[in-house]
């Protein structure tokens, strides 16, 4: 175990053909990323956390630099991660890079029953580190990046080496290895999934009640939000809330077609000069459209054509909490919502259910034992019957 802090920064050629050489000495890599999501419109990754052996490394993917020789190196083909899904997606969104293996700390500690699954919560119990949390919300695309930056960088990565090894033993006793495995399979597909935007993204939550004269409001007020994020290049939400943006579509629908300046829900301290000109001009416009121009309330979701056992659905909720509680796990890890509606539906076998349910192979091993144990028979033994 070597908490030391030292790294080398890789913003140069020379530093990035040290660090390609080092990668292929080594079979695995400890790796982290931060993006700066929180501070800029659109997301950037902002740095690459990488330790293998003894050596820390900070790659900066803001350098002019072309990175990709990195993902091509025999060291980054398994890579240890704690909490890997949001760095995958990253990954594969700007490099379409994906790993061959991932030993995810994160997962390790959930199959492991344990309650604190915070990287600071591990390092903790295994070596009596505390480490600090002062930079989680930091600007990564300060340059140079501050010593306190880099610190705080490098301990997401120097303690993984060594938990993995803690984890894994941990998850060989329990007989849960090959669960974990199986759920970092998934993972590295999942992260390859492209999710489209929604053709409507101005329905923000909260707004699926509202008529079409607040909708109207509603889709001015958003379009108009996203274009100052834009511009300022701040998150939206932190130019509106939407809690707020709600909140003044209600005002202004309460005294449509006039719009009440004066009584005007709170807002933020910097709408002041252009910037509340804009949005004055904004709502004063909105009010103006014509109303076949305005949107239309979303159809409400027909009700599914097949239901699902009631009471079959309650027993097998009652049974994943029996079994959860006795494996030491969360409930959901055996099955979620959906998927405990998906075994309840009326299937011609119960393999079909655990197909329809999308359930990885530990978890059907375990709903294979839940139901023997519940109803006294082998599933495929009664395939029909229930």
């Amino acid at each position: 175990m070597n908490p030391e802090k030292n790294y080398t920064l890789v913003d140069s050629e020379a530093a990035l053909a040290d660090l390609l050489q080092i990668l292929e000495l080594y079979d695995m890599a400890a790796v982290d990323t931060e993006a700066d999501s929180m501070h800029h419109y659109e997301a950037r990754l902002c740095l690459i956390q990488i330790t293998v052996g003894d050596t820390n490394w900070l790659l900066d993917p803001l350098a002019d630099l072309d990175i990709t020789p990195v993902f091509k190196t025999r060291a980054m083909q398994v890579m240890l991660f704690h909490g890997a899904d949001y760095d995958l997606r990253l990954l594969y969104q700007k490099y379409k890079f994906s790993p061959r293996v991932v030993f995810d700390t994160m997962i390790a500690a959930k199959l492991l029953g344990k309650e604190k699954l915070g990287l600071a919560n591990l390092v903790e119990e295994y070596f009596g580190i505390t480490l600090s949390k002062d930079n989680q919300k930091a600007d990564w695309t300060i340059r140079p990046l501050p010593e306190d930056m880099t610190d705080y960088a490098v301990h997401d990565t120097i303690y993984l080496h060594e938990l993995v090894a803690r984890l894994g033993e941990e998850l060989i006793a329990a007989g849960r290895f090959l669960w974990h495995a199986e759920l970092c399979c998934q993972l590295i597909e999942h992260a390859k999934i492209k999710h489209e935007p929604p053709q409507d993204p101005w329905r923000i939550s909260g707004a699926h009640h509202l008529p079409p004269r607040s909708l109207n409001l509603l889709k001015a007020v958003w379009y108009w939000r996203e274009h100052e994020a834009e511009v300022l290049d701040r998150p939206p939400y932190k130019v509106m809330a939407p809690d707020l943006m709600l909140a003044i579509v209600r005002h202004v629908s309460s005294s449509f077609p006039e719009v009440d300046f004066e009584h005007m829900p709170r807002l933020p301290r910097n709408f002041i000069g252009e910037r509340y000109d804009s949005f004055k001009e904004m709502l004063e416009t909105a009010v103006q459209v014509p109303v076949e121009e305005w949107p239309h309330a979303e159809p409400k979701v027909p009700p599914p054509t097949t239901l699902p056992d009631s009471d079959l659905l309650n027993a097998m909720r009652f049974w994943r909490d029996e079994k959860a509680m006795e494996l030491g796990l969360e409930s959901s890890m055996l099955a979620n919502r959906n998927q405990l509606v998906e075994l309840a539906m009326p299937h011609d076998s119960w393999e079909a259910r655990y197909d329809g349910a999308h359930l990885m192979c530990w978890q059907k091993n375990l709903w294979n034992e839940i139901v023997r144990k519940n109803v006294g028979r082998d599933p495929k033994d009664f395939e029909g019957m229930l």
